[in-house]
């Protein structure tokens, strides 16, 4: 129940914060949101060169058990700035509250950032030299984009995960 309690008050406080943007800051975030899609996208596809959906099943997704605090007030902007359908997370499930059956509830455009830039070794040694130089400077921007967006609210406003220890 409780973090139920702490998902609601969150997407609440940032849902009121993303209301109150004045219209220039908005059309910057939804500009930057829908760039931050197409990144992230990008970013999978290059995972999915490696057949990385084979070998995060062949062992249980287990960088995925524990993603708990990985979504983020930013994560909410992007949902919100693109009218992108929010999610409802299962805290029964024992895991990573954002897995559902079979996989993943967020839409990989919409997934953290640590869940997107992510790889572990047995996906990396199967990206080449340039996939894997490409990836990181996908990184790279896409942090860069995540500060642009928390600088259109005041500071640490949107710092860290909706959900707290």
């Amino acid at each position: 129940m409780e973090w139920e309690r702490q998902w609601q008050n969150g997407v609440d406080a940032v849902t009121e914060a993303f209301s109150a943007l004045p219209q220039a800051d908005l059309l910057k975030l939804r500009g930057l949101a829908l760039g931050m899609l197409a990144q992230k996208e990008a970013m999978q596809d290059l995972a999915a060169k490696a057949d990385a959906a084979t070998h995060c099943a062949s062992c249980g997704g287990a960088c995925c058990v524990s993603g708990k605090y990985h979504f983020t007030a930013v994560d909410l902007l992007v949902y919100l700035a693109t009218d992108g359908q929010l999610f409802s997370p299962r805290f029964d499930n024992g895991l990573c509250p954002y897995l559902g059956e079979p996989r993943c509830l967020i839409p990989t455009g919409y997934r953290p950032f640590n869940c997107i830039t992510f790889n572990c070794d047995v996906i990396e040694d199967r990206l080449s030299r340039d996939e894997l130089s490409r990836f990181y400077l996908m990184e790279r921007e896409l942090r860069r984009s995540y500060g642009e967006i928390r600088s259109l609210f005041p500071p640490r406003m949107m710092d860290g995960s909706l959900l707290r220890e």
